[in-house]
């Protein structure tokens, strides 16, 4: 569970700005996976490093997406595939903005790139001091946003400042919809999982990758080989691990717990469901009522 800062061109975003781009291709020269804690549904802001948009040399946020795949191809393959999604009118421009910003001016055989979805742009840039979040202003790529309640708190700040030009009140919405996303990984985070021996755990997370299939649009939580949530609006649906070894009370304490965190990370109406994978009806009443 991770969100990074990334310096941006303000070119390319102001081309998926004023188009109302909901998806982009964030392409990068660098073709090495080097994030030690990244991957899918994760965040990427976008940090300008526009001039005019500096304040006192402290770059500005002017949007953010989530994570869904990362790529790597040639420069060709990659227009070819996304397009306008690069964030260039035409591949002439694609092109020239690579060789640009490339080692010694020359196209590099192979560019990597995030996909990003749920893309959202602000009207101005938040700049983190005023949050008490601090980066260094010599940032040359990207930087990690730590602590992670600190996303939290960028996101809120972000809901009063949405660029209204690239969409209409859903965007606030999905702002909203990040933050109990964000926060439920963040209750997980102090929870954890259950303590089972490396057989077990290896047994169990079969079982919940094959609810996982049977369930389109539930996911793992943060880092959690054994909990799966799937949110629908506000409506949060939690299904936790269990098996005839398993005593529920220990279940009983997961849901309270899961109720405590996710209160204290986020504060807009939700509705909290909990079941098991093994869909034990007596067990999930008690764990809903606790």
């Amino acid at each position: 569970m991770s969100a990074i800062a990334y310096i941006t061109d303000s070119k390319l975003l102001e081309l998926h700005r004023l188009n109302a781009h909901k998806t982009m291709n964030f392409w990068r020269l660098s073709t090495k996976n080097s994030f030690s804690d990244f991957g899918k549904d994760d965040l990427v802001f976008f940090l300008s490093k526009d001039k005019e948009l500096m304040k006192k040399k402290e770059k500005g946020i002017v949007g953010f997406g989530k994570l869904d795949s990362i790529y790597s191809y040639a420069p060709k393959t990659m227009w070819n595939k996304f397009g306008k999604e690069n964030g260039y009118n035409s591949y002439k421009e694609f092109i020239e903005a690579i060789e640009k910003v490339s080692k010694g001016h020359e196209l590099p055989k192979k560019i990597s790139s995030f996909y990003l979805k749920n893309v959202v742009f602000f009207q101005a840039p938040i700049y983190l001091s005023e949050l008490n979040i601090n980066i260094s202003n010599k940032v040359e790529s990207y930087v990690y946003i730590k602590p992670e309640e600190s996303v939290i708190k960028l996101l809120e700040y972000g809901k009063d400042a949405v660029d209204m030009w690239s969409g209409d009140d859903e965007l606030v919405n999905l702002i909203d919809d990040e933050q109990l996303a964000y926060s439920i990984k963040l209750a997980h985070k102090e929870i954890g999982d259950f303590n089972l021996d490396e057989r077990k755990l290896k047994s169990a997370n079969r079982t919940m990758k094959k609810l996982i299939e049977k369930n389109p649009g539930s996911m793992f939580i943060g880092k959690s080989k054994l909990d799966v949530s799937y949110i629908n609006k506000k409506d949060v649906l939690i299904v936790l691990y269990h098996d005839k070894d398993l005593d529920y009370r220990l279940l009983v304490g997961q849901a309270q717990l899961y109720k405590k965190y996710i209160r204290t990370y986020y504060h807009g109406a939700y509705k909290i469901y909990f079941k098991t994978c093994d869909n034990n009806k007596k067990i999930i009443e008690l764990i809903n009522n606790v």
